[in-house]
């Protein structure tokens, strides 16, 4: 009876271990926007986006780049303004970096502003928090925005869920991406 109460015991140790043990959903892959699947909103340029996401234990690192659709209807976004991509197939691009330990990092933003980065787990998603801070024309602005990231049950479908709060007001989006083969 001893016996068979330390083996209880034992397998129920290891299984209260085994369920504490929390697995990582791993984003890492190449994914291509489907942009009639999303939700860009109106003044979205863009027709078309790759982002390869690469992915450790301790961090998780993408790189987005959007082909640019060229505006030339007067509403202020094409052409000419500045900073803005020029042209038909222009490119844009986005690329950051976080730790997946909890810790929160600065990485340089623009226009000489710096950017707070901070990611948090929660089982098959992963919430990546951003705080930029930079001087604009008339005086310091913050922008904060978080993305949600869920993956789809057979892997192939990422979605981001993005909340943007700028002075301007709070812009929501929806991307759908889908693994390249």
């Amino acid at each position: 009876m001893k016996k068979f109460m330390s083996l209880f015991v034992s397998m129920l140790v290891f299984s209260a271990f085994a369920y504490g043990q929390k697995e990582v959903t791993n984003f890492a892959g190449i994914w291509n926007l489907e942009v009639e699947k999303s939700e860009l909103g109106e003044r979205s340029r863009i027709e078309s986006m790759k982002m390869t996401v690469t992915q450790t234990d301790k961090e998780l690192a993408f790189e987005r780049k959007a082909e640019i659709e060229e505006r030339s209807d007067g509403d202020g976004f094409g052409g000419g303004r500045r900073g803005m991509a020029r042209g038909p197939g222009a490119m844009g691009g986005q690329a950051a970096s976080y730790d997946l330990t909890g810790k929160e990092t600065i990485a340089p933003g623009g226009r000489g502003g710096s950017a707070k980065l901070k990611a948090e787990m929660h089982g098959a998603t992963v919430k990546l928090i951003q705080k930029r801070e930079f001087e604009g024309p008339m005086g310091s602005v913050s922008i904060k925005s978080v993305e949600t990231w869920s993956l789809s049950e057979d892997g192939k479908t990422l979605t981001v869920s993005s909340e943007t709060e700028t002075p301007r007001g709070i812009r929501n989006s929806k991307m759908v991406f889908t693994r390249a083969e």
